[in-house]
């Protein structure tokens, strides 16, 4: 059943699930050679992480995330991003964190800012990487679950190319304050990073929301 759910996450998060679409159950009983149990509670633990709706009558739906539910989720992961930010800068030069935070810096300003999915790879990459050498776990943990991959498939199609040019300028900063190892002002360029993303995500149009 692992893979099931790793695999439905998967088509969701790189968009070949749309926002809204129906999952199937003959479809994916067919293509999957799962048994319905099985798939059912597959979609009841993907319910479960916020990816998809069980609905009456209709079965399991890609989510479609309302605005506050992507402002709440933006107002915790600038608390819990914010700290691991802090964290890092403490642990940067324990093992091979210097080097992995050095990477993912790069990978992240790297390239000209575009809506691809290439750039929100990036942006990832970073926030992960972040979360990782804060040496906390659980934030991690916490963190991962808050990021918004499935709704940002259909919602970068409606971002300005400023959204990713000032992304970028962002993560200049973040890195910056973690290579200083300044914990304070790393967490404040966080914080104000995801302020920023979140008010250009709710500022997009009606359509790409849920209820």
């Amino acid at each position: 059943m692992d893979f099931i759910v790793r695999d439905t996450e998967e088509a969701i998060r790189s968009g070949r699930l749309a926002l809204g679409q129906r999952l199937v159950e003959a479809d994916l009983v067919r293509e999957l050679g799962v048994s319905r149990s099985s798939l059912r509670e597959a979609f009841n633990r993907l319910s479960a992480s916020g990816l998809v709706e069980i609905v009456a009558n209709r079965g399991a739906i890609v989510r479609r995330l309302g605005r506050k539910e992507i402002a709440d989720r933006f107002a915790i992961r600038e608390k819990l991003e914010g700290l691991a930010a802090a964290l890092t800068t403490t642990l940067l030069d324990q093992g091979d964190n210097r080097s992995r935070f050095d990477v993912a810096a790069r990978y992240a300003l790297s390239g000209d800012p575009g809506a691809t999915g290439t750039e929100r790879d990036r942006n990832y990459e970073l926030h992960g990487v972040i979360a990782d050498l804060s040496g906390n776990p659980q934030l991690g943990a916490m963190i991962r679950p808050l990021w918004l991959p499935a709704v940002m498939v259909e919602m970068r199609r409606s971002l300005q190319p400023s959204f990713w040019a000032n992304s970028k300028r962002d993560h200049a900063r973040i890195v910056e304050a973690i290579l200083s190892r300044d914990a304070a002002a790393a967490e404040a360029a966080m914080s104000s990073h995801l302020r920023s993303q979140c008010a250009a995500i709710l500022s997009l149009p009606d359509r790409v929301f849920g209820r």
